[in-house]
């Protein structure tokens, strides 16, 4: 009997797996590889401090509740020559390609021997109208899904490796040719690198595409924080984030924004962008993947990353 060993995107992910008879061991997954800043090494004692500082600051998890987490997790995918094959679990969005193209680049760099690694990644299902992620579908589509999955090969480690080292450069125009040119075997990459150029402020507005949608919550009303948030969960389409990755952005926002009785943006912020003029209010002194965001705007009416020199 073969053994196997899932690495799954999340506990929630888990959770659900545990009702099915889809045997194996399981680990999961539990950086957040979609913020902050990234380095090539994963796995690396350099990788580890890198992500543990950048988590301790944002989410204000120590480094010893980081390493308990998700550096104690990964040891056990570090012990995949035990298993005749390891599955991986993931979904459509940017939160999980990310995470999905460093785990694959990863495998890459490891002598795999005969131990095969596949793919399981959802968005599409038949049944649903819209993209769906694991989350949502119940227990009895398992199984269908886990015989649809799809053994890696050389070039989809290769390709893997590519995008995750572009995600950890310094330019994030590198990133460009995963989105004018989509895989087949990666259908949902395109998709979600072009929502993390978004990310980066607007020449234009000098917010980001979720800044500007927070902006907008609030003159219809939305005021409170979590019901900003909840209505962020909603809205987004490829992004993939959890609460505490939205209630990040707000505060960042900070600077723009009166926290009263009710959340208002300051008149001052609001009249620059009526006239069309971008702010600067805000700290740009954060790193996406390799990327620093003040280096760097999103330019709307071209579609595009520039430089924020040019």
């Amino acid at each position: 009997m073969s053994k196997t060993l899932h690495l799954l995107n999340g506990d929630s992910t888990r959770e659900i797996l545990e009702q099915t008879d889809i045997s194996g061991d399981h680990c999961v997954w539990r950086d957040v590889l979609s913020d902050g800043p990234a380095i090539p090494d994963v796995g690396s004692e350099s990788y580890w401090d890198t992500r543990a500082d950048y988590m301790s600051r944002a989410f204000t998890i120590s480094h010893e509740e980081f390493a308990e987490k998700a550096q104690a997790e990964f040891k056990k995918l570090e012990a995949f020559a035990d298993y005749d094959e390891v599955v991986l679990w993931f979904e459509y969005d940017l939160f999980c390609q990310v995470n999905m193209m460093a785990v694959l680049h990863w495998f890459n760099q490891q002598e795999r021997g005969d131990t095969r690694v596949s793919l399981i990644c959802v968005g599409r299902e038949e049944g649903y109208e819209k993209l769906v992620g694991l989350g949502e579908l119940s227990p009895d589509r398992y199984p269908d899904l886990f015989n649809r999955r799809r053994i890696m090969g050389s070039a989809d480690f290769s390709f893997a490796t590519d995008v995750y080292e572009a995600w950890c450069s310094a330019d994030p125009t590198d990133l460009e040719t995963y989105v004018l040119l989509p895989s087949n075997e990666f259908p949902y990459l395109s998709d979600a690198l072009q929502s993390h150029f978004k990310r980066f402020p607007s020449n234009q507005t000098g917010l980001t595409e979720i800044e500007q949608k927070i902006v907008e919550l609030i003159h219809e009303g939305v005021n409170e924080e979590r019901r900003i948030v909840g209505s962020l969960l909603r809205w987004q389409a490829f992004y993939g984030f959890g609460d505490l990755q939205f209630f990040q952005v707000l505060e960042r926002l900070k600077p723009i924004l009166d926290n009263g009785n009710s959340i208002s943006v300051k008149s001052e912020s609001r009249d620059l962008l009526n006239a069309g003029t971008p702010l600067t209010s805000i700290d740009r002194n954060y790193a996406l993947g390799g990327a620093q965001v003040s280096d760097w705007q999103w330019d709307r009416q071209k579609n595009e990353l520039t430089s924020s020199g040019d």
